[in-house]
């Protein structure tokens, strides 16, 4: 049952290239560079990642990031959105490289593509690494004493969990039971 879950894979269950997924681009963030004081007038600021420098400059309502013209704009509560260079749409963070949304660059986030054959299976994993016990569905949980409540929630939402999947691994199980009794009396094995 252990290569159910996938735990003795290559740990590449997605097909979708690792240049394309978010969490792997580098980026700019209109609300960490105000934060910081790189968005107000006249402001200059050099950015380094790793070998890359990036420079960068306040003038009038315009981001210039290399000599490429970013508009920034503003909302009545003072928070600042870039405005997507190809598109127009306003954004809050502009990936390096092209300078454009996340929609432009076509990216997608991880969490599209991880965990998706298995329903719930991504949560269990995220609750046990919570009150710190093995990842694996179905090992079993420590007891604590009555007074850790939220030790007690998260137990409890992961065996309701752990529940919907026995279900689902049954109807697997059954589907896969019925296309055996298919082939042998069609006698293909």
């Amino acid at each position: 049952m252990v290569g159910t879950f996938g735990l003795l894979s290559d740990n590449h269950a997605s097909h979708f290239p690792a240049d394309r997924l978010v969490e792997n681009r580098t980026r700019l963030d209109a609300f960490e560079l105000n934060r910081i004081g790189a968005l107000v007038e006249g402001a200059t600021t050099e950015l380094r990642w790793g070998e890359r420098r990036y420079q960068l400059s306040r003038q009038g309502a315009n981001l210039l990031v290399d000599g490429i013209r970013i508009s920034v704009t503003w909302t009545e509560w003072a928070v600042p959105w870039f405005l997507c260079p190809a598109c127009g749409q306003r954004c809050k963070h502009l990936y390096l490289g092209e300078l454009l949304c996340r929609t432009c660059c076509h990216l997608d986030y991880a969490c599209r593509h991880q965990h998706r054959s298995i329903p719930g299976l991504d949560r269990i994993k995220q609750l046990r690494r919570r009150i710190g016990v093995d990842e694996r569905p179905f090992s079993p949980l420590p007891r604590r004493q009555r007074r850790h409540l939220r030790h007690h929630r998260i137990a409890d939402e992961i065996r309701l969990l752990e529940s919907r999947l026995v279900s689902h691994l049954a109807g697997i199980n059954r589907d896969l039971q019925r296309r055996i009794r298919v082939r042998k009396s069609k006698g293909k094995w």
